[in-house]
């Protein structure tokens, strides 16, 4: 997704780095990643969870720009329509075969728009991203610089982002604001003739209003001496949250199968007590001269936040009035518990020509909760279909 809640800084290889075969590389991914030609692009894509949960249809444009020698213009905007349902945060009332779910509809529209200037062996990136929805309004900025050493065969990267985001649900007497600082370092190495090594790590700073303003939590309250209900309230997690990713990354050419391997490993830490770690595994073959076929697979693990809870029976504090990210925390959204997904799918390039391209794709994604408390009927499965043109000047 484009300019939202996931604005990142990424390091590649510069294009005038690379050795033949890692070109070759290059090529059976992506042309526009080689050769620094003007294009145009398009993409749909359906993400559709089972059971009538949540649907994003995804309609994307973008384009690259070389204005001169030394400057190039990109742009990537997205328009999002969801709709279905979610989770409140409740629980169960049927023993876990269904969980209270909330229905939705809004629309989403993002850009994110990058000038990237070379200077000999340093390239800056000055990105802006913009997001809108019905009840948030994102704002993100950052600049990224990329220096090549040893004889062009190491990258060097360092990059800063800013993210201010509004949140401003029908409910709310006013808005509540959140921004968040990313610090970015990153290292790529080529290796020999076909191989290409990346390591980057990322600290980030999340500050405000942090919650889900539409998630719930139950709790059994006294209303009447001697009465209790099981009143519902709005979860309150911490006003800051530290992030740190570890990421890796190695891509070889493997000359006598004409194929690619793509290999990344995350590992992520936060100071809400969430480990995850994920394995992404892609294959690119070329076959003839026209097609390009990609299958993948990716696997996450997750542990539950210190503050997950799926009610807040047996606990001993009382629930807030009214959030403020002061403690005590707590949330029952089902994204903070302890979970694994698996992905799978494939995708298939066809070259027409030179100049254009098309794509499509499909993958499956699955969540699967790990504490044996959490209701399964929480967490969704998901088909994902997509198709894509691009088109060189």
């Amino acid at each position: 997704m484009i300019g939202n809640r996931h604005l990142q800084i990424k390091s590649r290889p510069n294009r005038q780095i690379l050795s033949a075969s890692i070109a070759a590389y290059l090529y059976l991914v992506s042309n526009s990643e080689l050769f620094a030609e003007d294009y145009i692009s398009a993409k749909w894509q359906d993400y559709n969870e089972d059971d009538d949960r949540i649907r994003v249809i995804s309609r994307y444009l973008g384009f690259e720009k070389q204005i001169n020698a030394s400057l190039a213009l990109k742009g990537h905007g997205v328009n999002d329509v969801i709709s279905g349902a979610t989770p409140l945060g409740t629980p169960s009332e049927d023993e876990g075969e269904t969980v209270p779910l909330s229905n939705l509809a809004d629309e989403r529209n993002a850009g994110v728009v990058d000038l990237v200037w070379t200077q000999g062996a340093s390239t800056t990136n000055f990105q802006y991203s913009y997001s809108k929805e019905s009840d948030f309004l994102s704002k993100g900025y950052s600049i990224s610089r990329t220096t090549e050493f040893n004889k062009r065969n190491t990258g060097v990267s360092v990059g800063v982002s800013f993210i201010d985001d509004d949140v401003e649900p029908a409910f709310f007497l006013e808005k509540e604001e959140k921004t968040s600082w990313d610090f970015f370092v990153g290292l790529s190495q080529v290796v020999n003739p076909n191989t290409v090594v990346t390591l980057n790590y990322t600290y980030s700073v999340f500050d405000g209003y942090l919650n889900d303003p539409y998630k719930s939590i139950q709790q059994e309250t006294e209303i009447l001496p001697g009465l209790t209900l099981p009143l519902a309230f709005s979860e309150n997690r911490p006003g800051e949250r530290l992030r740190r990713i570890w990421f890796s990354n190695i891509k070889t050419f493997v000359e006598p199968l004409n194929g690619s391997l793509d290999v990344d490993f995350r590992y992520f830490s936060d100071s809400w007590g969430i480990d995850s770690t994920t394995l992404g595994i892609s294959w690119y073959q070329k076959i003839g001269e026209k097609w390009i076929v990609r299958p993948n697979v990716r696997l996450y693990d997750q542990s539950a936040a210190d503050f997950y809870y799926v009610d807040l029976e047996g606990v001993d504090f009382t629930a807030l009035d009214v959030p403020d990210g002061s403690a005590p925390n707590y949330s029952s959204d089902y994204r903070l518990a302890e979970l694994q997904t698996f992905s799978y799918g494939l995708k298939l390039v066809y070259q027409l020509n030179d100049h254009f391209h098309f794509d499509v794709a499909y993958e499956r994604y699955e969540m699967e909760g790990q504490d044996g408390i959490t209701s399964q009927a929480a967490f969704p499965d998901a088909n994902i279909t997509t198709l894509g043109a691009r088109l060189w000047f």
